[in-house]
């Protein structure tokens, strides 16, 4: 009972970590870690249960292990699921439901933190709003150590005749789970931090070491026994400490998982052992409250906080956040009385009882999902608009068609935004026939995410992907981040109109000049980038570029700040880009980056289907205004720049649809529809332009 306690107040503490947390609370950006202590009560609880069972009954009861874990988990879990789902086709913007269904499908099969880890590494799906489900992935995880862990000890177990055995048996196979996942863990952080995050494999090392400090042999004598109070003491110490200490620049779950995890092992193994040990604390009635209903409070918290937010239609403050934590704890009073302890004590749920318990309410939450799939919120006003034509605002002649370009090499000014645009800004509601639709707008991906050409985060060595007119001796190149692949489709179709050969040179998230940068998908500074950029200066030379058009996003991270880059940094490694291309006889031509709508577009709009101006961005917000004077600056000094916001905005404000077209897939890229509409604008821009510094001499 006394080790219980311990148990209890732990819990309360790693709970009140995540609670405030979440909430927002100042100086506890570290609480994350709650999980972390969480996954190293669960094995070193199921693991003492396992080896007490083994050491009493002379066996173990794999039948009686998973109806205790049904009784114990399933009830809670599928009541705040589908809570989660009523409450999310309430407030929930409609577009946020799709992927919600599917976050239920991935609470009923156990598989949420796989679901997590591959939106959290898709370049394209990380900018997504979080979903209410996503705290699931921690209880997935420990799922999947349930399923495999009580099997392993059986197996490990057989033929251990004496406890000693038993324990040494045990003891030994954790510590090897445990570093050969700490090891997974690190190789995987240098690759996709999401997946390291997630993964049950790389996340064992935690469960597997509070397996390990529950078969550790008692201390008995006076010194050890005060030895390890001291250190129980330094344990909760230490765990406190990494709430306060660690924000979300600590790597993780790198070596520093590693702190919060001893730290609890060390309080699991000494809480008790004197009276002046932590039992003092942990044992405190307000801990043991918080503690016996932990599992409820983590549970209902995170779909609270999420679902607030657009119930509200704004950020929540400090003080909301903490009302939010307040209902979480009011509701998890209510679910610990009359579902989970009703149900986890009766002990008549085993076998098949308990087995189909667990399909009722897994058939439940899937049930729910499917019903939800079938039944969308209304998005469309009904109205269908025409698709736009869209001609540019500048008349210069040309010999082929009716447009005119400039007879000298230089690109046009600013000239005010196109009439299209001027009507988008008036625009009420979302038409019927919007193109493409808000559910696959995130799929309106230019081809070259598609057939690789869109170099990957390990990718050093750009690949030789050329369109248009392959065999012309007019040779332009496309060079940048993810904002310069969005510009494919219109140069694609410029390039085939004027008899262009258009090569690509685009890379996830790396800037086409030499600045470091910060991944959040990676999790740690994008060190690929430099090799990347360094190869792609060489092949545009062997591939005989004349004119690169340069582009990039320009709200990436520092390396140093984790903050968008300063005009300073961005000023002096585009000079020197500049200068290093014109160095290889090429002509650069530097693209201004696209409005930034500073929200999930496609949601945004299935929310205010019927005022979509309410998901537009002012001027002042889409453009950052320390950016657009350096490229002034450039322009002035003679640097060629391809001014596109006339295409994209008023004045003042700038839409997200135009006609029947969807401007944006996401929060800040176009789509591949939009692209393709404004080529005449591009075409009409640049045609005379490229066709002068390309012709042959």
């Amino acid at each position: 009972m006394q080790r219980r306690t311990d148990i209890e107040g732990l819990r309360a503490i790693a709970v009140l970590a995540v609670l405030l947390f979440h909430a927002g609370v100042p100086h506890l950006a570290g609480g994350y870690v709650g999980v972390d202590v969480f996954f190293v009560l669960s094995g070193f609880l199921i693991t003492s249960l396992l080896v007490a069972e083994k050491e009493t009954e002379g066996t173990i009861s794999l039948a009686a292990f998973y109806s205790r874990r049904v009784r114990r988990l399933l009830p809670v879990s599928a009541t705040v699921a589908v809570s989660t789902l009523v409450a999310s086709y309430i407030w929930l913007e409609p577009l946020r439901i799709r992927s919600l269904v599917d976050d239920l499908f991935a609470v009923a099969t156990f598989s949420s933190n796989f679901v997590f880890a591959h939106r959290g590494a898709d370049y394209l799906q990380s900018t997504l709003p979080p979903s209410p489900l996503q705290h699931y992935w921690s209880l997935a995880v420990e799922e999947q150590f349930y399923i495999v862990w009580p099997v392993l000890v059986a197996l490990v177990c057989i033929g251990a005749a004496k406890s000693s055995h038993l324990r040494i048996r045990v003891g030994i196979t954790a510590s090897v789970v445990a570093i050969a996942s700490f090891v997974a863990c690190m190789a995987m952080m240098n690759t996709s931090q999401p997946w390291a995050f997630f993964s049950p494999h790389t996340r064992a090392f935690e469960l597997a070491i509070g397996a390990l400090a529950a078969v550790l042999p008692m201390h008995t004598s006076r010194i050890s026994r005060r030895i390890v109070s001291v250190l129980a003491w330094c344990g909760l110490v230490g765990v406190v400490a990494c709430v306060v200490l660690f924000t979300e620049r600590t790597t993780f779950p790198g070596p520093w998982a590693l702190v919060p995890v001893l730290a609890t092992a060390l309080v699991l193994r000494g809480g008790s052992t004197l009276t002046w040990s932590p039992n003092a604390v942990l044992h405190i009635a307000p801990l043991q409250w918080l503690g016996s209903r932990s599992y409820s409070a983590y549970l209902w918290h995170w779909p609270i906080l999420i679902v607030a937010v657009p119930a509200l239609g704004r950020q929540l403050s400090v003080a909301e956040g903490l009302v939010c934590v307040v209902i979480a704890l009011a509701l998890s009073e209510l679910s610990y009385r009359y579902i989970e302890n009703p149900v986890r004590r009766n002990i008549r749920i085993r076998g098949l009882r308990a087995f189909a318990l667990a399909v009722a309410l897994l058939s439940v939450v899937t049930g729910s999902a499917v019903l939800a799939r079938n039944n969308p919120p209304r998005t469309s006003t009904g109205v269908a608009a025409t698709t736009p034509t869209l001609l540019a605002s500048t008349t210069v002649p040309t010999g082929e068609t009716t447009t005119t370009v400039p007879t000298a090499p230089v690109l046009p000014n600013p000239s005010g935004p196109v009439d299209a645009i001027k009507q988008a800004a008036a625009a009420t509601g979302l038409p019927s026939n919007l193109t493409p639709r808000l559910q696959q707008a995130i799929l309106d991906q230019p081809i070259i995410y598609k057939n690789n050409c869109h170099a990957s985060f390990s990718a050093v060595h750009p690949k030789p992907c050329v369109y248009g007119v392959k065999e012309s001796t007019k040779v332009v190149g496309l060079f940048g981040d993810s904002h310069a692949a969005q510009w494919f489709p219109a140069f694609e179709e410029v390039a085939k109109s004027r008899g262009w050969k258009l090569i690509t040179y685009t890379k996830r998230g790396c800037p086409p000049v030499d600045i470091p940068t910060y991944s959040k998908v990676l999790g740690q500074v994008y060190k690929q980038c430099g090799p990347w950029r360094d190869n792609v200066m060489k092949q545009m030379v062997t591939d005989g570029v004349q004119v690169v058009f340069i582009a990039h996003f320009d709200r990436l991270l520092s390396a140093t700040t984790r903050v968008p880059m300063w005009q300073k940094e961005w000023r002096a490694a585009l000079q020197s880009a500049v200068t290093e291309i014109k160095a290889n006889n090429i002509v650069p031509v530097l693209v201004e980056d696209t409005p930034y709508p500073g929200q999930d577009v496609p949601t945004c709009l299935s929310r205010h289907y019927t005022n979509v101006q309410l998901c537009s961005s002012t001027i002042g917000m889409a453009y950052r205004a320390d950016m657009e004077e350096m490229l002034h600056d450039f322009h002035t000094q003679g640097v060629n720049v391809l001014w596109v916001h006339d295409w994209f905005c008023t004045e003042t404000v700038c839409p997200t649809i135009v006609g029947n077209v969807l401007m944006y897939r996401d929060d800040n890229h176009m789509t591949v529809t939009y692209s393709r509409l404004i080529a005449p604008l591009l075409e009409a821009s640049i045609g005379g332009f490229v066709d002068w510094y390309a012709r042959t001499p």
